[in-house]
């Protein structure tokens, strides 16, 4: 699996990320125009955050504990904004075209 899409379900704004390395025994994915990544972070589960671990988002019925990301709903917030997304797994590399912000 190369990578993962993030698409917000308000507008369909999506986030590739493709993986890049490891962190903390779990495969870590980078999103690809920005320095964020998801990770597994040890006794918290699966988020996107930060390199310095700042959290911004998470799945929202499981803490995704498993080898990979959770694929379904994840909820993000920064500042006084909160957003719902889908993740979903990919196959290719990230898509030249994609909105991304």
């Amino acid at each position: 699996m190369p990578g993962m899409r993030f698409v917000r379900r308000l507008d369909g704004l999506t986030y590739e990320f493709v993986r890049d390395g490891d962190a903390h025994g779990f495969p870590s994915y980078k999103r690809v125009d920005l320095d964020i990544w998801c990770r597994r972070l040890p006794d918290f589960g699966w988020v996107v955050c930060t390199a310095e671990a700042a959290v911004s988002s998470r799945p929202f019925d499981d803490a995704g504990r498993g080898d990979l990301p959770p694929e379904g709903v994840w909820v993000s917030f920064k500042g006084d904004r909160s957003y719902v997304y889908d993740l979903v797994h990919t196959d290719a590399p990230a898509v030249a075209d994609s909105e991304l912000s």
